[in-house]
């Protein structure tokens, strides 16, 4: 479970897009991707890739309170070129909630597992634990949808009120097509 930083300036948990100078890539619904446009969480992607994790289930902060949001089940992985140990991971399925679920109110349907210690990026939870997890967020309504539509939205009004996304390092957003420089496919 790895945790991200939320927007303040929207009522779904998606990731903080609006931040002038720190705006966040991950998790990055458009691509269904985990390090694709950023290099933070390195030491992560690592270990999902050399312990053969397959789920990624993701938290975020809300109004004080951490909330679980969603998942990805990873099918694919990239090694960076002339790097050591970094991967670009793809899911091969995901699915996020709002307004997503308290983790301190989980613990008696996780059978006392306590998930709302503080954890600074990410922390391995027990296999039965991500079983149950995956359970209450493949029984409530998907929201990824209206993830990407606030996700559009809000990329527009920075757009609008900075000149610009992303730092201007990925000026139409985040695609496929704009994948092709962080993974070097051309010189």
């Amino acid at each position: 479970m790895s945790f991200y930083y939320s927007d303040p300036l929207s009522k779904i948990p998606v990731r903080e897009v609006s931040h002038k100078n720190d705006p966040k890539p991950d998790p990055n619904l458009e691509t269904c991707t985990f390090g694709l446009f950023s290099t933070c969480d390195k030491r992560m992607r690592a270990t999902i890739v050399r312990e053969g994790i397959e789920l990624h289930f993701f938290c975020t902060n809300r109004g004080g309170v951490r909330v679980l949001t969603g998942y990805y089940r990873y099918g694919w992985y990239y090694k960076v070129p002339d790097t050591m140990d970094d991967y670009m991971l793809a899911a091969e399925e995901a699915r996020f909630v709002a307004p997503g679920f308290p983790l301190l109110e989980l613990k008696p349907y996780l059978r006392g597992d306590q998930l709302d210690k503080r954890f600074r990026a990410f922390r391995y939870i027990r296999h039965d634990t991500a079983d149950l997890l995956l359970l209450l967020l493949k029984d409530t309504p998907d929201a990824t949808l209206q993830y990407l539509s606030k996700i559009h939205r809000l990329e527009q009004l920075t757009l609008k009120r900075n000149g610009y996304i992303y730092q201007g390092k990925y000026p139409n957003g985040f695609s496929w097509d704009a994948a092709i420089r962080p993974m070097k496919l051309r010189s």
